[in-house]
């Protein structure tokens, strides 16, 4: 009796767990949809604002929407629209640069953005740089470091085919085709997850930011009674290199290095 007991008390603990978690489960998905449902109709209602020519409407919309942890290339990219037509240069570069870095290959995001950098006061030109280091760039930057992950697992399943095309037919060309076919393309996917792997961790520890304030002076040390270097300009993109008490330092595309303000730089 004992036995049949402690049986029904588990079997009624463990349906009553079940109803339970499928409940919160059906909660947690009905959430999920009602979050996306929301997000979807400040989307498009700032959409409609931009479309009206209530720019500040829609900036104050998108950025409410990238506020609660939400991005994509399309919010960026309209959101640096709306603060191009509101001639505010340097929130528009950084919200191209943004838009950018998750759609790397976007050809109107390049565009916008080639445009209202020709806005910009600073024209620095870039150090130069050898030209292996600027073909490996060059070919990381092709993709995002998702779109590489993506291309690696096609390739791995391309060549798990051809191997398995060596392994059951009996014919010579087939398994020449197999076996010489799956190394070419497992090595190619041993080459793709490595500039996957790299994207992600330039990606992760990527340091580039946005100078927000009309001008700065950058000083050769973090601190007001440094001497002056030289003056930057809103929408001038800048490698930060370190922080040190409300002060930043950071680097130009010409080699450059000096500190300015932490408030007068923004993140990409």
């Amino acid at each position: 009796m004992k036995l049949s007991k402690s049986l029904y008390s588990f079997n009624y603990s463990f349906s009553v767990f079940l109803k339970r978690g499928v409940g919160i489960l059906l909660f947690i998905v009905l959430c999920s949809f009602a979050k996306a449902d929301q997000t979807s109709g400040m989307l498009d209602s700032a959409n409609s604002a931009y479309s009206k020519g209530d720019f500040q409407r829609a900036i104050t919309q998108y950025e409410g929407i990238r506020n609660k942890g939400l991005e994509s290339a399309e919010l960026y990219f309209n959101l640096g629209n709306a603060y191009f037509k509101t001639n505010n240069i340097a929130f528009a570069v950084l919200n191209y640069e943004r838009a950018k870095k998750i759609s790397p290959n976007d050809e109107d995001i390049a565009v916008n953005l080639k445009l209202v950098n020709q806005k910009i006061e600073d024209k620095i030109d870039a150090a130069p740089q050898l030209f292996l280091t600027q073909w490996k760039n060059g070919l990381v930057d092709l993709m995002s470091e998702k779109a590489w992950s993506i291309l690696c697992i096609l390739l791995i399943t391309i060549a798990l085919i051809l191997y398995a095309i060596f392994i059951s037919f009996n014919n010579r060309a087939f398994k020449q085709i197999g076996f010489f076919g799956g190394t070419i393309f497992i090595v190619s996917a041993i080459a793709t997850f490595f500039i996957a792997q790299h994207k992600y961790t330039l990606t992760k520890n990527n340091t580039d930011a946005i100078i927000t304030s009309a001008s700065v002076t950058v000083m050769g040390s973090p601190n007001e009674k440094g001497t002056k270097l030289f003056i930057l300009h809103e929408g001038t993109k800048v490698d930060v290199t370190q922080e040190n008490d409300g002060w930043t330092e950071i680097k130009i595309a010409n080699g450059n290095v000096g500190w300015i303000k932490g408030k007068d730089v923004t993140s990409i």
